[in-house]
């Protein structure tokens, strides 16, 4: 094993176990919540809470690790993962269980917004779309195992029980952290603390702003339409049970982590931009198409590309790293995962409330408004700086990158 990969492996295994213990929850959150004589609104609280205190935290998270040390930052979100977790799981009331739920997400966003800027700081630059890419794809591949087992240990041990076992994966991360992983040094310029002037400045500048947006663009296609508008659509328009549904998701996903490991390397050799841009014009496209769809089988076509192109995607957060001096990193990241958790706690909102009456077809209309507002979302991408890109194209055939640099 190269020894630069040693810490993006070890940070792409507590990913997998965070994020399979974020989904381990998903199939049994409803159902607990309404286990204490609650609303469907509190329920919808409950699950948006999470999210939310991830979209407050993230910036912060970003602009403080490098002053006070970004594996100590780390071990404490995942100590309150970790307790928190435990918490939810032996709640005897509904608040107690929201304020459990809003500390998953306060211990959420600490982890996830500095490891991923630890990824993007320590890979070599000629490897940081492969590193970043593989460090995604864990993420998703925990997502992706955490219901399977969540309702397998529901079913055996009770509702409580995932959130149990979500604890222990928060355990589990902090033990794996603690042993493998090196603090980051820091310059003196990187520990300076980032002003609300500076910033400001990483907000308005339009490189940032506008790899921003494509993020949210990349939410609205992960959020909104596939794991809010397909399950509808597949159940009221194709009339789909859940385990086809469940089946035909699995697919799209596969299919999006298989690209995503082979886009990192692509990115690193021939640049960020032209795949980012090509990635969400395909998913405009496909999101346009789907209301046409009329089988189980056109279906899992349409989510096998569209796993493809959200593929290309995975080593946006590289791009951010290409054009962020690394005082700012920290910040650029926080911001960067702000953006993308907005994406997921509004998207699904307004594109449900466009789909129509409860229990009836879904309507076209928020496919068709989310297919145009991810193709409006890659214009300001055509004009953002691409460093990799541009230095491949500047540099003699032949060179490669360490001696160009």
């Amino acid at each position: 094993m190269r020894q630069d990969f040693r810490p993006t492996l070890v940070l792409s295994l507590v990913a997998f176990f965070v994020m399979m213990g974020v989904s381990i929850i998903s199939p049994v959150l409803p159902a607990y919540a309404l286990s204490f004589g609650v609303s469907l609104a509190l329920v919808g609280l409950l699950i948006s809470a999470f999210a939310i205190a991830r979209v407050m935290l993230d910036i912060p998270a970003g602009m403080f690790s490098p002053r006070f040390g970004m594996k100590r930052f780390m071990l404490i979100g995942l100590g309150i993962i970790a307790v928190s977790s435990m918490a939810a799981g032996l709640a005897v009331d509904y608040y107690t269980l929201l304020a459990a739920r809003i500390l998953e997400g306060v211990g959420s966003a600490m982890y996830t917004t500095v490891s991923i800027t630890m990824v993007s700081k320590l890979a070599p630059r000629e490897a940081r779309g492969a590193h970043l890419s593989f460090y995604l794809s864990m993420f998703l591949l925990g997502t992706a195992f955490g219901p399977a087992v969540g309702g397998a240990v529901s079913d055996q041990f009770g509702l409580n029980a995932p959130f149990l076992v979500y604890g222990l994966c928060g355990a589990a991360s902090f033990i794996m952290v603690h042993l493998w992983v090196s603090e980051v040094s820091s310059t003196p310029e990187e520990r300076d603390r980032i002003t609300l002037r500076q910033l400001g400045r990483l907000v308005s500048r339009h490189d940032l702003l506008a790899i921003n947006l494509g993020t949210i663009g990349v939410f609205i296609v992960r959020q909104g339409i596939l794991n809010t508008m397909v399950p509808l659509f597949a159940r009221y328009n194709l009339g789909l049970g859940e385990g086809s549904l469940g089946l035909i998701l699995t697919i799209g996903a596969v299919c999006n982590l298989v690209m995503m490991v082979f886009a990192g390397r692509w990115t690193d050799r021939y640049g960020r931009k032209p795949f980012m841009v090509a990635a969400l014009m395909m998913l405009a496209a496909l999101i346009l198409l789907l209301p046409f769809v009329r089988d189980a089988i056109g279906l899992t076509v349409m989510l096998m590309a569209m796993g493809f192109a959200i593929g290309l995607t995975g080593p946006i957060a590289a791009w951010i790293a290409d054009l962020t001096s690394p005082r700012d990193l920290g910040a650029a990241m926080g911001l960067f995962r702000t953006m993308g958790d907005a994406g997921f706690v509004i998207a699904p909102i307004v594109l449900a409330a466009l789909a129509g009456s409860a229990g009836g077809a879904v309507s076209p209309i928020p496919f068709f408004v989310a297919g145009m507002v991810v193709l409006m979302l890659c214009v300001p991408l055509l004009k953002t700086p691409d460093p990799i890109g541009e230095g491949r194209r500047d540099r003699p055939q032949g060179i490669s990158v360490d001696e160009h640099r």
